[in-house]
Formats: structure tokens, C-alpha cells, sequence
């Protein structure tokens, strides 16, 4: 637990010990569980067991639309292409298809999906990665990746590459114009 939170809590266990020890008992109690689930949460503790690490998505969602992306990998990549087999994907197809097969409708194409969002400032396993990319802008972009972990997702980047795992966010990307994100999207929390 990390400082900060040991402090608040001590903080409000003296306030609430005027009101009797019980009560400042169950509040440091309360407390401390609540920091520790914050804690585990922000430091990849799944909500469930076999959930994602890390993730804020409620664990059955971001669990599917993570195995849905898996199993594409290695399908090629094809403009305009949502997928299965020789179908391919595009890197918004990919994500389409994922969220669909944990039954949520997002938009098909990488803008729609970043304009739809809900936008979120910290990236959580299942939620979307979005790159100005080559046919993109900052407030349109063009490329779109699924978080699986700390600077991993999966995407269907472009022609040549298939379907992969992918870092993004790190000076290593910049080659593949993944090192600067434009933000991250939850879809699930249109559900």
C-alpha cells in the first residue's frame, strides 16, 4: 500500500475514533481494504480470476474481446477487412469483431470508434489504443490497437504484418509510428 494511502486512512481512523473505537475500527478496516483494492487494481490484480491484468473492464468482457483478438493472430491484414479467415482484418475491423464477440457494437471504423469512445486518460487491458497513423490525424486517427498489458496490444498494423502483438507508448515504436498514442477509448461502458 503506498504512502499516500496509509496516510489518508490513519488520518480518517483518528477523526472517526472520537466518534468511539468501533466505529474507527471498522473505518481503518474499510479503509485499508478499499487502498488495497485500488492498490492491486492500478498494479495488475484482475477483478476475478482469469481476468486481465490490470483491467477496469468488468473481467468477462475484456477476457473475451482479449481471446477474440488472440485467436486472429497471424490472420493477415486486408484494408476494409473484418476478418475471420481469408477475409482478414484492418486494424478497426479487428476491434469491431472483438468487442462483437463479447456482444458490444462499436463503430467500424478507427475515427468512429475514437469519436464514440468514452475517452480515459490510463489505459486498462480490453480498452482500445488509438495513433494519429499514416491516414489519421490527432482528432481523427487512423490506427487503433487493443490493450492487453502495460505497452502491449494487439492490431492489425498494416500490409505485410498480419495480425501481431505490439508495443506501443516507448521511443523503441517510433519506426512504426506507435510511440505517441492519441488516447485510449472504454468501450464496454456503453453497455
Amino acid at each position: 500500500m503506498s504512502t499516500r494511502y496509509r496516510r489518508r486512512y490513519r488520518r480518517r481512523a483518528r477523526r472517526w475514533s472520537r466518534r468511539g473505537r468501533r466505529g474507527a475500527a471498522i473505518a481503518v478496516t474499510a479503509g485499508l481494504a478499499l487502498a488495497g483494492l485500488a492498490h492491486g487494481v492500478s498494479h495488475g490484480a484482475g477483478a476475478a480470476a482469469g481476468a486481465p491484468a490490470g483491467t477496469g473492464a468488468p473481467p468477462a468482457v475484456a477476457t473475451r474481446v482479449i481471446a477474440y483478438a488472440k485467436e486472429q493472430l497471424g490472420e493477415p491484414y486486408v484494408w476494409g477487412g473484418t476478418g475471420p479467415g481469408a477475409a482478414g482484418y484492418d486494424c478497426s475491423g479487428l476491434a469491431m469483431e472483438a468487442y462483437a464477440s463479447a456482444g458490444i457494437s462499436i463503430p467500424r471504423t478507427s475515427g468512429e470508434q475514437w469519436a464514440w469512445g468514452p475517452q480515459v486518460s490510463t489505459p486498462q487491458a480490453g480498452d482500445l489504443v488509438f495513433f494519429a497513423g499514416g491516414d489519421g490525424t490527432w482528432s481523427a486517427p487512423g490506427h487503433v490497437g487493443i490493450v492487453i498489458g502495460p505497452h502491449l496490444m494487439i492490431d492489425a498494423y498494416g500490409a505485410g504484418y498480419g495480425v501481431e502483438k505490439d508495443t506501443f507508448g516507448l521511443a523503441a515504436d517510433a519506426g512504426k509510428g506507435l510511440a505517441d498514442p492519441v488516447g485510449f477509448t472504454r468501450p464496454w461502458r456503453h453497455s
